[in-house]
């Protein structure tokens, strides 16, 4: 099985939720916190935009289907477009203007946008689209795709030039939303190779430098069909360190850094031009853990339960958070349209905790936690949850290692608790692709109904009963524990401005970003 991404993960079988924060605020809070928002005012024409995130070192790639943390990203949406994105919370067209399927879903026509250029001046059509299709569901793909599942795309066939007919493997209600979740970058008819040189994309800048693991030059490309970015140029660095990236805003060698410690929040901005940002309240990130049902004694409901139990859900804010962000229920997607925001998360009981794990004859049992620091507090999270199970009877530890080494699949085996965060993303990616992975998977036959009807339904009625019973089963006997909504915190200069959220804050959209 080859190595999974975190990208394959958020991408899988949905969609994403989506929104501006440029729309969405301005100011600086009464009590004197981070700004909530992107900056104010409208970006001039010009000027170099540098924009720093984490990164995966010598092993970041070029292909938009390969990268995993928010530097590839960013920069691959910056080159690439999508067929849809989510924007507001539903699924928006890009290259694709719309989506009709059959009453019974067993296909669905594709209506493509005219007027689109390459970066090399060529069209783009619906030969492109095909080939972007196979490719996505080829095995010679780096990672394997959710969409594998859905489409037959062996069958294919191009109507016209701005127009494909999509076959599916299994029905497919909603494939808007199914595009915009697995976020189905646009590749040029016929690419095989992604080095240097090669990159065209339709996306509003064009890669003219890379150096894997520091950084990637793009520039401006005017012939954008959404209107030419702002920046002449956007200089995207990869930093993984939460701290440089800090540090390389207030030594004027950035104009942004994204995903910042906690701390900062506390201790300031370090300079009257800086300002540190939220995304705001719609856009905190869901820390938690996967349990993995396939390794004793996870395998145990008796076990999980007291996983749970066991769990200071107010404390791990405190101190991870340090205040930025609230407590969660134990499900992902809080916000996005069918979530269960009712359901009430687990109470901290130590005593029925040792109680269960007594019963299941787990008490002593070694326990393994496994993190990587590709956003930030993972790692924290993960060594104050250790210390709570150890404190219900539990032999834990937690396991840091590479975010590269985390996502590999003998990595993912050898886990018994993840530490996974995740954004306000719809629900159709939160739990269809966890479901094909064993590691991350939970295997229920009422869970797994309940998600091929969501997916699979052309009506809306019948897909809020399907997932309101999805996320009854997780809190019931899921294999999720979510315990915290963290703030996602940037730190820019005040002129930075028009920086959007499409997928997640972590990963901005910076094609209508530059400089005020």
């Amino acid at each position: 099985m080859p190595a999974l991404s975190r990208r394959e993960l958020l991408r899988s079988a949905g969609l994403v939720v989506a929104g501006s924060i440029v729309a969405a605020c301005a100011g600086r809070p009464a009590s004197g916190g981070p700004v909530q928002g992107a900056g104010g005012g409208v970006p001039a024409r010009g000027g170099v935009l540098r924009a720093a995130f984490a990164g995966a070192g010598p092993s970041e790639s070029l292909n938009p289907y390969a990268g995993s943390t928010p530097a590839e990203f960013v920069r691959s949406r910056a080159v690439y477009d999508e067929l849809f994105r989510m924007q507001d919370g539903a699924p928006a067209g890009r290259l694709a203007v719309s989506a009709e399927p059959t009453a019974d879903g067993s296909s669905f026509v594709l209506h493509l946008r005219e007027g689109v250029t390459w970066q090399d001046g060529s069209p783009f059509g619906a030969a492109d689209v095909a080939h972007t299709l196979r490719y996505l569901t080829s095995p010679q793909r780096p990672y394997p795709s959710e969409l594998s599942a859905f489409l037959d795309t062996a069958a294919i066939e191009v109507l016209d030039a701005h127009t494909v007919r999509v076959p599916t493997l299994r029905p497919v209600g909603d494939p808007p939303v199914l595009f915009a979740g697995a976020s189905v970058s646009v590749l040029k008819d016929g690419t095989s190779g992604f080095e240097a040189g090669q990159v065209v994309g339709t996306g509003p800048y064009r890669l003219v430098a890379f150096e894997a693991g520091r950084e990637a030059r793009l520039a401006r490309f005017d012939g954008h069909w959404d209107g030419a970015p702002y920046a002449d140029e956007l200089v995207v660095l990869s930093l993984d360190d939460p701290q440089a990236r800090v540090n390389a805003v207030r030594a004027g060698q950035a104009d942004f850094a994204n995903d910042i410690p906690f701390a900062l929040a506390r201790t300031g901005a370090g300079a009257p031009d800086l300002e540190i940002r939220s995304a705001g309240d719609a856009q905190r990130t869901g820390y938690g853990f996967v349990l993995n049902t396939t390794r004793i004694p996870v395998s145990d409901p008796r076990v999980r339960r007291a996983i749970r139990l066991a769990v200071d859900r107010q404390a791990m804010v405190d101190r991870v958070f340090l205040g930025y962000g609230a407590a969660a229920n134990d499900l992902y997607g809080r916000g996005v349209r069918y979530f269960a925001g009712d359901v009430a998360a687990p109470a901290h009981d130590v005593a029925l905790a040792r109680t269960l794990l007594g019963e299941a004859g787990a008490t002593g049992a070694p326990l393994a936690i496994r993190s990587a620091e590709f956003e930030t507090g993972l790692n924290a999270s993960a060594e104050l949850m250790a210390e709570s199970l150890r404190a219900v009877g539990l032999d834990a530890r937690a396991e840091l290692v590479s975010p590269a080494e985390l996502w590999t699949p003998d990595s993912l085996a050898a886990a018994d608790l993840l530490a996974f965060p995740l954004g306000p993303f719809p629900l159709s990616v939160v739990y269809a692709r966890s479901a094909a992975y064993p590691s991350l998977a939970f295997a229920d036959p009422q869970l797994q109904q309940a998600i091929t009807t969501a997916l699979a339904t052309t009506d809306d009625a019948e897909r809020s009963v399907a997932w309101r019973t999805a996320q009854e089963v997780m809190a019931d006997r899921g294999n999720w524990v979510v315990w915290g909504l963290g703030d996602v915190l940037s730190l820019a200069r005040a002129s930075v401005t028009g920086i959007a959220v499409h997928d997640s804050a972590k990963y901005p959209y910076l094609g209508k970003a530059g400089l005020a």
